[in-house]
């Protein structure tokens, strides 16, 4: 029956989100699921799992009038469940949606600083990582060229210039953007709230980079802008090839 699958399914929300939270130092409702609707990363399924909490405690405390169920969830309501159940298990992560290291338009310190700016131009780049014997060095954008001419006025970018002449303006801290490292398990949830925060000078993070812990002497997994996060992450099972639905594909495979 749809009524025993349902609760069978909700019993399995509780018991996963009791793990989640079995380290926190303290929790401010009795409710597990109530706490986890109270939490920035339910987001994505906060209405689902308020629907279903109110339908549970109805199936719980007021089962039946007159031998007749008072509720019976639908098809569609126990699907949702399932659905907020596989997000809870297995969160999109920041990775999914970013730009891939293969995919990544990186730079040497050798590049020609022209031929970089009409790269970025054409491809629609906004910020290139300098790397340099698989070491990060920096972030070549638009703000760099900023930045290196306000302290030098006398700076001149001709054809043979090369990112090496820019020197120590290429540093993620000589710059007037922000930029963050996070490990390759960081969800997608989480990068958008990085990117939502205000940081010093009331600047927002322009890119996140991933790494496998988080390092920025590792090699870099993806790359991450806020327009790469923008999508609400609530619908890419509408997309069969979205990283979420490709991710289902293969586990039942």
């Amino acid at each position: 029956m749809r009524s025993d699958e349902f609760i069978d399914l909700y019993k399995q929300l509780e018991d996963e989100l009791e793990v989640k939270f079995s380290t926190a130092k303290q929790r401010r409702y009795s409710s597990v699921v109530f706490e986890y609707i109270n939490h920035y990363e339910s987001a994505p399924v906060r209405e689902t799992l308020n629907l279903c909490r109110e339908i549970r405690n109805l199936m719980t405390h007021n089962a039946n009038l007159g031998g007749e169920p008072i509720v019976e969830p639908s098809e569609p309501v126990v699907e949702a469940l399932r659905e907020a159940l596989d997000y809870v298990c297995r969160p999109p992560l920041a990775l999914d949606f970013a730009t891939k290291g293969s995919s990544i338009r990186c730079a040497r310190l050798s590049s020609r600083v022209l031929n970089l700016m009409e790269s970025m131009d054409k491809s629609g780049f906004s910020h290139i990582p300098v790397i340099e014997k698989e070491k990060f060095l920096g972030v070549f954008s638009v703000s760099t060229i900023f930045s290196c001419i306000l302290r030098d006025p006398t700076l001149r970018i001709t054809k043979e210039t090369t990112l090496s002449q820019l020197g120590k303006m290429l540093a993620v801290e000589k710059h007037v953007e922000n930029y963050a490292f996070v490990d390759e398990k960081t969800t997608c949830i989480e990068a958008r709230r990085m990117f939502e925060k205000i940081r010093g000078r009331n600047k927002r993070l322009s890119v996140i980079f991933i790494t496998k812990t988080g390092s920025r002497d590792e090699p870099l997994l993806g790359m991450l802008t806020p327009w790469d996060v923008m999508q609400d992450i609530r619908h890419t099972d509408e997309d069969p090839e979205s990283p979420r639905k490709k991710n289902k594909r293969d586990a039942k495979n």
